[in-house]
């Protein structure tokens, strides 16, 4: 019996596993063709070989793991990545956590595609700290308008991918130099010397942040500082990334608008 002549006696039942496989495999094949992750030969600019290795061992993470439809995602660096399972941390089922270690705003934009396809409700952004943990000076580019520039053209390309998606900017958060240098390693930006500091440079983002009257911004740095402006001693274990009890503050500020995104 030929093959069309098999099919042409299928039952309606019978035929429905077949178009089941057919439409699944399409959609497979479609979210390949449209190139959703950064391929693992594209050169992201200022992005250093440690942090090229782990940005692409987690983009392969994001492709067994899709965002899917109808969530929350938080995008940013290790600080996002670090909170883990933020549905658990903030009761809810439709988070998604988009954090990479080491990543920075040039990262963030070749990385974008995926927020476009599944159109979350909405994107929680922190980024732009890597951007400046480096001698920048080396680089007359990496600048305080350009990171703020990058971040504004983040928060352009997801509302032109998903328009309905909003986006949330978050403040930096600052750093303690000398309790990083104590507690994991000295690299010469860090050192009194090297001007402008890290943390004087993440202010200016902070202020180009807060002052535009047109974004959502969330100001979590000033929940973070101490009196001397650094990253509270009692929020992080290293002078950089967070502990449960900056986990636990972070939750607090973002809860509210959680709540409102959800009901």
């Amino acid at each position: 019996m030929a093959l069309g002549t098999h099919f042409n006696t299928l039952s309606p039942l019978q035929w429905s596993p077949i178009l089941f496989c057919f439409f699944s495999l399409s959609c497979l094949n479609l979210k390949s063709s449209l190139n959703l992750y950064p391929d693992s030969t594209l050169t992201i600019k200022s992005q250093g070989d440690w942090a090229k290795n782990r940005y692409f061992k987690r983009i392969q993470d994001f492709k067994e793991d899709p965002i899917g439809y109808n969530k929350i995602v938080f995008l940013g660096n290790s600080i996002t990545k670090g909170g883990g399972d933020w549905n658990k941390r903030l009761g809810t089922s439709n988070i998604v956590n988009r954090g990479i270690s080491g990543d920075i705003t040039e990262g963030v934009l070749e990385r974008l595609e995926e927020i476009g396809y599944y159109k979350p409700l909405a994107v929680f952004l922190l980024i732009g700290f890597n951007n400046f943990f480096t001698d920048y000076n080396s680089d007359s580019e990496i600048t305080p308008d350009y990171i703020y520039e990058n971040i504004i053209r983040i928060r352009k390309r997801i509302k032109k991918l998903s328009p309905n998606t909003k986006v949330y900017l978050q403040t930096i958060l600052p750093m303690d130099n000398k309790k990083y240098i104590k507690t994991t390693a000295e690299y010469p930006f860090l050192l009194p010397s090297y001007k402008p500091s890290i943390n004087t440079q993440i202010e200016k983002v902070n202020l180009l942040l807060m002052n535009n009257d047109v974004f959502n911004v969330i100001d979590l740095a000033s929940s973070f500082k101490d009196q001397k402006e650094l990253l509270d001693n009692k929020l992080s274990d290293d002078g950089v990334h967070l502990n449960e009890a900056g986990y636990s503050i972070w939750v607090k500020i973002l809860k509210p608008y959680l709540n409102r995104i959800n009901n």
